[in-house]
């Protein structure tokens, strides 16, 4: 049974993957090891050492901590995240963000495009 901080810490490392669009194959290449190693990661069936997690930071361009955001104080020592599961909002808001991303690539008008963002903008202002 993977130990749950080892689960979130994959968890994080799968969302952020997927968040730059970068597939396993991919990702395993940079890392030099296999594809089946980035989904035990990823699935916390194996542990990430602290110097492959250094690497991994490079790799996906994060702080060591963005792998433990979401761990909190008691929680953190016993080995709990805040939010686990498909209930997750930060995990949806992620994938979110992936769906939005590869559809907007998908636009072939760049004018359409900046128009999308503007559009996108205005909503988000107060």
């Amino acid at each position: 049974m993977p130990n749950p901080i080892d689960t979130h810490v994959g968890r994080r490392m799968r969302s952020r993957r997927e968040m730059c669009g970068m597939p396993q194959k991919e990702l395993a290449k940079q890392l030099g090891i296999s594809f089946q190693q980035v989904q035990k990661y990823e699935s916390g069936a194996n542990r990430i050492s602290a110097s492959k997690l250094w690497q991994l930071c490079d790799v996906l361009d994060v702080n060591p901590g963005y792998f433990f955001e979401g761990l909190t104080g008691g929680r953190a020592r016993n080995g709990q995240s805040e939010g686990t599961g498909a209930a997750n909002p930060e995990s949806r808001s992620a994938r979110q963000v992936l769906d939005l991303n590869q559809a907007f690539q998908k636009i072939p008008d760049s004018r359409v495009r900046r128009q999308v963002v503007q559009l996108v903008k205005s909503l988000g202002r107060p």
